[in-house]
């Protein structure tokens, strides 16, 4: 079993199980690619917006999960949390700001050990109390294929490792807005 790293020279993810994601992955590749036949799709009603969830393997025996993000055929972004919730724990039921702590600082001494430059680092944004702090805290490096960085999604409850290729996001948006003007 292989380890969880992001080549800091062209962006390709490399996954604890085994798999490889690089910039250049088109969505019929990712869906021809036996190994991901398990991933399921989420069409949020933006099509050629589309989602993938699959199963990473594990780092440091606790599950990873990896979203990834194609406007059409190209990739655009992706997503991947270590899940530190107790084994069935799903639901909101079980969500935990000290939990997603945890999470964020073990996202954070990941991408540390990946990458040989100090992070820059976005506002803070506070935190109701200081055991929380580094939820407000995102960082990220820029890199020659895009960026890696370490995020709470305060609103949406989640924490995430995030990998943009180029300045992709913002050119599917406007390509996405021309067709699909707000009336």
């Amino acid at each position: 079993m292989s380890t969880f790293a992001i080549d800091p020279n062209d962006g390709t993810i490399h996954l604890p199980s085994g798999e490889s994601l690089d910039s250049d992955l088109t969505q019929d590749a990712f869906r021809a690619a036996s190994a991901l036949a398990g991933a399921n799709d989420r069409n949020y009603g933006t099509l050629p917006w589309i989602h993938y969830e699959f199963s990473g393997g594990q780092v440091d025996g606790h599950n990873l999960f990896v979203s990834i993000c194609f406007y059409d055929q190209l990739l655009v972004y992706v997503s991947i949390t270590v899940d530190l919730y107790p084994h069935g724990c799903t639901d909101w039921s079980s969500y935990s700001l000290d939990t997603e702590t945890e999470i964020k600082i073990l996202h954070d001494g990941l991408l540390k050990k990946m990458f040989d430059s100090k992070p820059k680092k976005l506002p803070a944004v506070k935190m109701q109390d200081k055991k929380h702090a580094p939820l407000g805290r995102a960082i990220f490096w820029n890199l020659k294929w895009g960026s890696a960085g370490s995020y709470h999604d305060s609103k949406g409850g989640g924490t995430y490792i995030v990998i943009e290729y180029d300045n992709r996001k913002e050119k599917c948006q406007r390509a996405y807005r021309l067709k699909h003007p707000l009336r």
